[in-house]
């Protein structure tokens, strides 16, 4: 039989120090047996006092205030995900900490205890940036989509009457992605850049036919032929 092991002080060898115990009886108050001298004695498992900690929670262009109940020595941190409970409507979101504010200024992550207020931002429905390059017009849409919807480089996307393809993406950390195939949820995402279908094809032209000497053979026979040193004119050249 395989016991499991914790890590807690022993009176009568380590009171200072955590060892390891054996559990020898699971309950409330388990019964534990120290590795190094043998005593036997019960655990108290310690109390985790909880505290509320003020989040704002962005959810497009809105934003709504609500309190989140965390153990006081967790560690929160920057991208951590949590579910709010949102009582004036009687529902609970997913939200991705973007923000936190601890003493008087921002950090990376902070114990719960010394959190002022959370920045947050809802990831049950997120907006997709798309910019569309469309010859040399680019535009811009937003999608709305599920936060664990995936897009990937090589994508193929339609909306409406618009066909456009995956040719690069920006994550919210600031990286950009070229590499075909690798997912990327939608709530991790800044922007997808995508190339219409028609401006794919349009750059997947074969090219155009080469003359002998070199130079594009273009089927309206016109040429253009030097008049002087800095004179152009343009001639059609007669049909036989």
């Amino acid at each position: 039989m395989v016991h499991e092991i914790i890590q807690t002080h022993c009176a009568q060898c380590s009171p200072d120090e955590m060892v390891p115990h054996t559990i020898l009886k699971e309950g409330t108050e388990p019964l534990i047996k120290c590795k190094q001298c043998g005593a036997i004695h019960q655990y108290r498992i310690p109390k985790t006092k909880s505290v509320d900690i003020r989040i704002v929670v962005s959810t497009g262009d809105h934003s709504s205030t609500h309190r989140l109940s965390l153990d006081s020595d967790k560690i929160v941190s920057i991208d951590d995900e949590f579910m709010v409970e949102d009582e004036l409507h009687d529902q609970a979101n997913f939200v991705l900490v973007t923000s936190i504010e601890s003493g008087d200024k921002r950090v990376d992550s902070a114990k719960a205890d010394e959190i002022l207020t959370l920045w947050a931002r809802s990831t049950d429905k997120v907006i997709a940036k798309i910019s569309i390059t469309r010859g040399w017009q680019t535009d811009t849409i937003d999608l709305q989509v599920p936060g664990d919807r995936e897009f990937s480089v090589g994508e193929t996307i339609s909306r409406g009457p618009d066909v456009f393809r995956i040719k690069k993406i920006k994550i919210r950390n600031g990286r950009f992605t070229e590499n075909e195939g690798e997912p990327i949820k939608a709530k991790y995402i800044k922007r997808i850049f995508t190339d219409s279908v028609e401006r794919i094809e349009w750059l997947n032209r074969p090219a155009p036919k080469k003359t002998k000497k070199g130079s594009p053979m273009y089927t309206n026979k016109s040429i253009i032929k030097p008049r002087g040193s800095n004179t152009w004119t343009l001639k059609t050249k007669e049909r036989d």
